[in-house]
């Protein structure tokens, strides 16, 4: 390296503005060097002609490289070239028309640096094997300054110059080098014949689909694997339908989300196991013909919800247990396997979905406006849900009827303040015990009778508090628990009501 003076100026001492190099281009798929590499802000000028004309006037140092310059004279040659391709032909190539030059790389498009600086290189080879002469080598940047982004702009600059008589084709096959399958043959047989028993559950038409693939399954168990079969397995390469999957692997999933609706029949399970096939591109390169985007399989894990009724914290609450195949672990040799796994989670009962239960499946009257907020200035937000939805409501032919909003009334007789919100056929009516301090509410079921001291405005409680059963702090757990038995909410209990804190205690 050598630095000489050129003009007698002083240079400039301030710092211009830069940005990454990166963000001078915001649709590249793959960058080459440093992406966060400050660069002056672009002139619309060559770089090599605008460093230098910036440097003569702002009086800045300039510093070239052997690729900077040796890069710009090869991007001239190759736009002569390509300007005089026919001309040039016989002295650069011995063939007519454009001649494929054609990669076949094994998995999907590469996305980092160094995958596209070997394929480069590759297409360059390839590119010598089809030419007489030797003067490739002249195209390579192969200084003393030249790291991995110079040498592979040289060679994409090469193949520039080459384009009028040379078209690049790339295509990614994917493909799973060696398939284990675990357990025994017996493992295998046994999933075979289980799959006879679906169609007893209207699944006619995914039994015969599975029918063959498991007979594959337990073949290759038997160590007589069907290797075309497996080739077939997510995406053959007589039907690649590059985001859609076309393999058999689909007709294990009988439902696809579609449309943004869920639970729509899959038509893969309608074709031949070996379907689709030799299913060509369109006219534009885009395979047209059926298969299943990733993003419609269901991802979901299974649950179930328990209710659980705690009665050493003195409250219910839902749980739910998920379970299936958790994720996809890593073996050190690199393979990859589904594993399966569970795990317990809270699972709030949501009240939208209990009302939804209640509008569609009992008597239940919508209501019209927002509830009078000043009469729920104190009730749960699941309480008001309720009224924002519904005026009133009668479940189990009317054996629990929800009163009107108009229609609550408080009641005495307990050391609590308690609301009457539905009433039961028994002549019991289900209480909202208004919490305080904690802003906590319970709910009871007690018998009540018109208060003689409020008659007509209050109830009165005439069980004993401590006879009087409560059933947690959430409706939407109470009311789901209802639906599901009919109305029978007995193994909710959670205490009784003399037990509850007293207002100011």
């Amino acid at each position: 390296m050598t630095t000489f003076q050129v003009d007698d100026v002083v240079p400039a001492a301030e710092v211009l503005p830069t940005v990454p190099l990166g963000d001078l281009f915001p649709e590249a798929m793959v960058l080459g060097g440093d992406p966060a590499l400050p660069v002056l802000q672009p002139d619309g000028v060559h770089p090599l002609l605008s460093a230098v004309g910036r440097a003569f006037a702002d009086h800045r140092p300039l510093v070239l490289s052997p690729d900077a310059v040796w890069l710009t004279i090869l991007q001239g040659l190759a736009q002569h070239v390509r300007l005089h391709a026919e001309e040039l032909r016989p002295l650069l190539v011995s063939h007519a028309g454009r001649r494929r030059l054609s990669i076949e790389v094994d998995g999907p498009m590469p996305q980092d640096a160094g995958s596209w600086q070997f394929l480069g290189e590759r297409f360059a080879k390839l590119l010598a094997g089809e030419l007489d002469h030797a003067g490739l080598s002249a195209f390579e940047c192969d200084f003393s300054t030249s790291t991995d982004v110079e040498r592979t702009a040289g060679r994409i600059v090469l193949l520039d110059a080459y384009s009028p008589y040379f078209a690049l084709h790339m295509s990614f096959v994917c493909g799973i080098p060696s398939v284990t399958l675990t357990g025994t043959v017996e493992d295998w047989r046994t999933i075979r014949q289980r799959v006879d028993m679906l169609a007893a559950f209207g699944l006619e038409t995914w039994c015969r689909s599975l029918v063959p693939i498991t007979d594959q399954f337990v073949r290759a168990a038997t160590g007589d694997a069907d290797i075309g079969f497996w080739q077939r397995v997510y995406s053959p390469v007589d039907a690649y339908g590059a985001s859609r999957i076309t393999g058999w692997i689909t007709r294990l999933y009988p439902y696809l989300t579609r449309d943004g609706v869920s639970g729509q029949p899959n038509p893969m399970l309608h074709l031949p196991v070996g379907e689709p096939r030799d299913v060509p591109p369109d006219e534009n390169g885009l395979y047209q013909g059926p298969g299943v985007a990733s993003s419609q399989v269901p991802a979901t894990l299974s649950q179930a919800i328990i209710t659980i009724t705690d009665r050493t914290e003195g409250d219910n609450r839902t749980v739910a247990l998920h379970a299936g195949l958790t994720g996809v672990a890593q073996d050190q040799d690199g393979s990859l396997r589904p594993v399966a796994g569970w795990h317990l989670a809270p699972a709030d009962v949501e009240i939208d979905d209990v009302i939804d239960r209640i509008a569609d499946d009992h008597e239940a009257e919508r209501a019209t406006e927002p509830p009078n907020r000043s009469i729920l200035w104190n009730a749960p937000a699941d309480l008001v849900a309720v009224y924002h939805r519904l005026r009133y409501a009668a479940l189990f032919d009317g054996a629990w009827r929800l009163r009107p909003i108009g229609g609550h009334q408080t009641v005495t007789g307990t050391d609590h303040w308690l609301q009457a919100v539905i009433d039961l056929n028994d002549g019991r009516t289900v209480c909202m015990v208004v919490g305080y301090e904690d802003d906590v509410f319970h709910w009871v079921v007690c018998r009540v009778e018109p208060d003689p001291e409020h008659p007509g405005r209050k109830l009165r409680v005439v069980d004993d508090p401590a006879d009087v059963p409560v059933y947690g702090t959430s409706l939407a757990v109470l009311l789901d628990t209802a639906l599901d038995t009919g109305g029978d909410i007995t193994h909710l209990e959670t205490g009784r009501l003399d037990q509850l804190k007293r207002p100011g205690n």
